[in-house]
């Protein structure tokens, strides 16, 4: 008896022994476990594409138109098709006006008034592409050499 008392003790202190033992082993895997990392994907943000802006506006073309006794001379012989302000400067002694038409479609054109010497008229025509001509119209001007041909372009 005293030899199953001596075996039962023995196996009672082996018993919490095994089970710390397991506990050490079962704390460190835990520890292991902890110093493992983990990631995760980043969260997903909705990226907009940038907005699509409309092109800046195209400066304001100019073209002057001076007219004297017996010419009329564009500052400029090509310009951008679209939104033109013309200016014409009466620099003869006569007065002089100024018709702006599309070369192939004559019917197609601008008319400023008669302008006095020494005067300035100024319209803001649309333009399209093409070759337009330019003249006075008063009786006699355009065959005594008061004409000019610009070039539109898109």
């Amino acid at each position: 008896m005293r030899r199953a008392l001596a075996i039962l003790a023995v196996g009672l202190l082996a018993v919490p022994t095994v089970t710390a033992a397991h506990q050490r082993r079962h704390h460190r895997h835990k520890r292991h476990d902890e110093r493992v990392l983990t990631t995760s994907p980043p969260p997903t943000r909705h990226v907009q594409p940038p907005a699509v802006l409309p092109p800046p506006p195209r400066p304001l073309t100019r073209l002057q138109v001076v007219a004297r006794e017996w010419s009329v001379v564009p500052s400029k012989p090509t310009l951008p098709s679209g939104r033109v302000v013309v200016e014409l400067d009466n620099l003869g002694q006569d007065p002089h006006d100024l018709r702006v038409e599309r070369v192939d479609s004559p019917a197609t054109g601008f008319a400023f008034a008669p302008a006095r010497a020494g005067s300035r008229e100024t319209q803001s025509l649309q333009l399209g592409s093409g070759t337009w001509k330019l003249y006075c119209t008063l009786p006699g001007h355009d065959a005594l050499g008061m004409h000019a041909l610009i070039s539109v372009g898109g």
